[in-house]
């Protein structure tokens, strides 16, 4: 009896054990990231999360002034008053020459004071800080769609509410200038298009620059939210390490329109959006259904992926939605459902609340 408890004992013991033997076993990535930031910890933590949601990369963090590059495959930058001695400064040229990658954010070009090898890099000249007056949303063109970090993306864009760093004005001519943005003169900008994405070659390395992420503090995370920059650095970082950006157009890239945010720095899945698009209401904003519209179009059209969407949408005209939410289901599938369908529809025909959704889908259908 006494060793049945020992076993029974030490398999308990066990299975509170595995998540923890399984974590510690958990594959590496490919490629490894060095976060240097000065920011708030908040804001250090949402880029690591942001680079590591790749699935392409571990990060690190670290706050020091003297930080070390070797065994690195990108180093993103985002610092406000760097104190780096000519030592780390001379290292992170050797870094770049020998075929590191680097992604600087915000102002972070400007961070480092009269450094002319750093300004020959990222083509911004040494200088005091210049930037709009108030975060606002930025309008976006981008202007070379043929560059690994572009590719496939919206053409214009819109980035969620952040400052302009106004010292890109003119840039060295070794700068590819990959995107411009608005400097919206009743926010103190120039109200001109000046760049606010660009990149370089130096030796073997490559370096990007964004001035976006500016605004975003521990208090105010949306700059980093905004599906728009965090597609840049996730490419960017990629593109900085490999020469090649493999990350696909994401389906929910900001348009010319409106700005569109990751709460938590990555797409919802299919399910959580059904599940906040069941409260909907008219007069409400129409986010959630929308994105679900968005994915369901810009899917492939394979009849057996309009079946796996056709079933999600059933489920949800089965469930407690609300009616306004139901309606517009309603409306989705009166073009891409099939004749799984008509028997939903026909029992909703019944309902006084979506008769006229209802009938309206099966009429398309039929």
């Amino acid at each position: 009896m006494r060793i049945e408890k020992i076993i029974k004992r030490f398999s308990y013991l066990l299975m509170l054990a595995m998540p923890l033997l399984f974590s510690q076993c958990k594959e590496p990535a490919e490629h490894s990231a060095l976060i240097i930031s000065d920011r708030d910890e908040q804001v250090s933590e949402a880029l690591k999360t942001i680079i590591e949601n790749t699935g392409l990369f571990d990060a690190d963090i670290t706050e020091s002034n003297s930080p070390g590059f070797e065994g690195y495959d990108a180093v993103i930058i985002d610092v406000s008053n760097a104190k780096w001695d000519d030592k780390t400064k001379e290292s992170l040229i050797s870094y770049i020459d020998n075929g590191g990658g680097v992604v600087m954010l915000g102002a972070s070009p400007l961070a480092f004071g009269d450094w002319a090898e750093l300004s020959d890099l990222t083509g911004v000249k040494a200088g005091e800080m210049s930037k709009t007056d108030n975060p606002y949303k930025i309008s976006v063109i981008n202007k070379k769609t043929d560059h690994q970090v572009m590719k496939g993306l919206h053409k214009n864009w819109m980035h969620d509410e952040d400052y302009m760093i106004l010292n890109t004005t003119t840039l060295g001519d070794n700068v590819d200038v990959l995107a411009v943005a608005w400097a919206d003169s009743l926010h103190g900008g120039n109200g001109l298009y000046i760049p606010a994405i660009f990149s370089s070659s130096h030796g073997k390395g490559r370096v990007l620059c964004t001035t976006f992420g500016t605004a975003a503090s521990k208090d105010n995370l949306k700059p980093l939210q905004c599906a728009g920059f965090i597609t840049i650095l996730q490419r960017g970082a990629e593109w900085a390490a490999t020469g090649e950006a493999s990350q696909a157009a994401p389906v929910e890239f900001p348009t010319i329109y409106s700005t569109h945010e990751w709460e938590s720095f990555e797409p919802l899945s299919l399910d959580e959006l059904f599940k906040r698009a069941a409260t909907y209401k008219i007069g409400k904003s129409t986010k959630y259904l929308r994105d679900i519209s968005l994915r369901i179009r810009k899917s492939d059209g394979k009849p057996e992926t309009l079946a796996g969407f056709e079933e999600k949408i059933l489920n949800f005209l089965n469930s407690d939605a609300s009616v306004d939410s139901k309606k517009y289901m309603c409306k989705e599938l009166s073009w891409m459902g099939s004749e799984k369908s008509v028997p939903v529809l026909e029992k909703l025909v019944n309902d006084k609340d979506l008769s006229e959704a209802a009938s309206y889908a099966l009429q398309r259908l039929r």
